[in-house]
Parts: C-alpha cells; structure tokens; sequence
C-alpha cells in the first residue's frame, strides 16, 4: 500500500523533489542508515504529498471552527494560515523522522553488541574466517537489528563478490551504531595488519560489557532517585492535598475541592505515572 503511494507522489511531484534534493542531503543519509529503501527524491515526494494532502484537509475543519467565533469572512483567510502552518510542520516531520529511526536503531544495536561480540570471540577463536564470525550473529535471534547488520556484509561478499576488508569499510560507513562502527574498521585494521582477531573480539567484548555495566550502574542510581521522587509526590504528596484541601473547604477557604481532588486523583497522578514508566522504558540500558 505504501508502496504505491510511493510511486504515485514520485510520478506527481518527483521534478519538484529532485529540485529541492540538494537541500536535503542530510535526509539521504539518515535513509541510508536507517534501512529505509528509498531514494531521496521518493521520500520528499512522498513528504510533500502527504503535506498538502493535510493543506486540503485542514481547510475547511479550521474554517468551520473559526467560523464558529469569527466571521466566515475573516475565517478563510486564517484558515488557510494555519492549515499552512501544519502543512509545514508534517512535511517539517517527515525530514526528521529518518533521523528519529537511525537513532532508535543504533540503540538498539548498541543494547546487543556486548553479548553479540561474546559469539563473535568464541567463532573467531576456532580459526574461522572473518566472514564466519558474522554469520554466528544472524543466528541470534534476540538481536534482530544486529542480525540484520551483519546480514548486510555477508551479502557483500558472499553475494557481490567483495573483499572482507571492504566490505567492513562499506558496513562501518552504513550503519547508525558508533559502537559497531568502531568494532567493524577495528576489526578491518587487525585483518588487515595481520593481528589476533581473536584477542582483538576478546578485548573489545570486555570493553563493552564494562560498559554495559556502568550503564547497568547508572541505571540503578536513577531508578533510587525515580522511587524516592515517586514515594514523594504520588504518595505523600496526595495523601497530604487531600486533607489539607478538606480541611481548608470545612472551612470554607477553598471552592469546588471536590473538583480539584477528583482532577488530581484521577487525571494528574495517573498522567505522572505514565509519564514516569515511559521514561524508565526509555532510559533501560
């Protein structure tokens, strides 16, 4: 389906795309990097068609809104205005949103890299040749991303006939991760120089899960704060609101208590806690 969206804004708009393109080198990149199989032109093509799509849309809802408080007259105009404005925000979004993936996907990676480079050392270390060492990652399920990566450069050579050595310099060059972009041309310049790969994979792994334990470390220190922070507002804090705010309306100092325990207690503290889980599922090394 999106396909074929694809191929229809390409064929509308893809001379406008291919003279705004220039502008929009950065885009390329991320696409690349973020796996996403289509050109440059393609993509703003699609952006641009997506955004006046929500021009034509936003026109007459922001009209018949306005309208509501303005006169129609001076409701078009505006309306126009701000379906403008969208407009430029969605086509705004899709720019960003390549950049958004490539850094999702390089975390990811990095979250498998320690105990991915572990199988590595352990392939490396039955003198296997360098090609074999990736191939004991795609049999990793749990880390699909690396998984993928690795896939990559096992086409390379085994499929486009490429040296290893290249190969490695194409991948380190394609990939989001720093992590693996480093373990890929260090891997390149030990081969290359005729080193231990094997010592190499063994040193790097232990650097990796060293950091992988600070982070683990990290973690935990903020997850004390979380809890402390959390003990303090979403427990003592409406425990001690709730019977101030009843006392002070037995006495008639506050107005519509009722209201306000009711926006705290059943808006305000579930919102904290979403806001508060989604944070910790974000920051989990």
């Amino acid at each position: 389906m999106l396909e074929e969206y694809i191929k229809r804004a390409y064929l509308s708009y893809g001379e406008i795309a291919s003279k705004i393109a220039p502008n929009f080198k950065y885009v390329e990149e991320d696409l690349k990097k973020s796996g996403m199989k289509y050109t440059l032109e393609e993509y703003l093509s699609l952006a641009i068609f997506i955004s006046l799509i929500v021009f034509v849309v936003e026109i007459p809802i922001i009209t018949l809104i306005l309208s509501f408080f303005i006169h129609v007259v001076f409701a078009i105009p505006l309306s126009f205005i701000f379906s403008g404005i969208g407009a430029a925000l969605i086509f705004f979004l899709f720019t960003t949103y390549p950049r958004a993936q490539v850094s999702d996907l390089a975390s990811k990676i990095d979250k498998g890299l320690p105990f991915s480079v572990s199988y590595m050392t352990a392939a490396a270390s039955s003198d296997a040749p360098p090609i074999s060492v990736f191939k004991s990652i795609t049999k990793l399920d749990e880390y699909p991303e690396l998984k993928e990566q690795a896939q990559n450069l096992i086409r390379d050579v085994e499929g486009l006939g490429m040296d290893i050595l290249s190969a490695l310099r194409r991948e380190a060059k394609r990939t989001p991760s720093k992590e693996f972009k480093d373990l890929l041309l260090g891997m390149e310049a030990t081969i290359s120089s005729g080193a231990d790969l094997t010592l190499f994979l063994n040193n790097k792994s232990i650097s990796l899960f060293n950091d992988y334990q600070r982070k683990i470390k990290s973690y935990a220190n903020l997850l004390s704060m979380i809890i402390e922070m959390y003990i303090t507002v979403m427990i003592v804090g409406p425990i001690f609101f709730t019977i101030l705010s009843s006392v002070m309306g037995m006495m008639g100092g506050v107005e519509n208590i009722l209201a306000m325990q009711v926006l705290i207690s059943f808006i305000l503290m579930p919102a904290i806690s979403v806001a508060l889980a989604f944070y910790i599922n974000i920051a989990s090394p």
